[in-house]
């Protein structure tokens, strides 16, 4: 009877014991937070960074100007316009406009270009406006056109050639020649030869014996 309550005592502390284990086993095999279940850390999510927002454009207007021109700048291709009557935008103002080179320009009734333009005539412009910067389409003006100037071609002054001043030749001061002292050459007196006597030619005993 011992035996018996002794064994069922063993059974229960084992079905007992093996839940407990089971639980601290699952436990410990759960990973902590931000550690892998080998021990890693955990990666964190990419993130994208975010795209810069592209400015906004300005907006294009139409704009009229009436009035009259002060300032005209053919070479940066520009009018600056005295307002005196046109939309909101430029109403009263002094505005400088840009004229592009395919802009219609007519002035007095016939086609001109920008250079034709002077300060002082009425003109009249419609273009469009984006920002700050008005660029003409269209402009008709009325007043006296710019008569560019003949440029006069200056003459060139001759230089004048400097005569070369001729330097004067030294003439050579002759060097008198002395006169030869003319050698007299005296002619050697000839010894005159003797003749001989044809008495000195004898004998000389007969000279003697004449002698005697």
């Amino acid at each position: 009877m011992n035996l018996r309550r002794t064994a069922v005592a063993v059974a229960l502390s084992v079905v007992v014991t093996v839940p407990a284990v089971t639980v601290g086993v699952a436990a410990f095999a759960q990973p902590s937070s931000g550690v892998s279940a080998l021990g890693k850390p955990a990666k964190s999510p990419k993130t994208k960074p975010a795209k810069p927002a592209k400015p906004a454009k300005p907006a294009k207007a139409v704009f009229a100007v009436n009035g009259t021109v002060t300032a005209v700048d053919a070479t940066a291709g520009t009018v600056t316009v005295a307002a005196k009557a046109g939309t909101k935008n430029v109403k009263g103002k002094t505005v400088v406009i840009t004229v592009p080179e395919d802009t219609r320009i007519v002035l007095n009734g016939a086609r001109r270009s920008l250079a034709d333009l002077a300060a002082g005539n009425r003109i009249t412009v419609t273009g469009t406006q984006v920002g700050a910067v008005f660029t003409a389409a269209r402009i008709q003006a009325t007043g006296r056109r710019v008569t560019p100037s003949p440029t006069a071609t200056p003459t060139a002054t001759p230089t004048a050639t400097p005569t070369a001043t001729p330097t004067a030749t030294p003439t050579a001061t002759p060097t008198a020649t002395p006169t030869a002292t003319p050698t007299v050459t005296v002619a050697p007196t000839a010894t005159p030869t003797a003749t001989p006597d044809p008495t000195d030619s004898a004998d000389p005993d007969a000279s003697a014996d004449s002698g005697s």
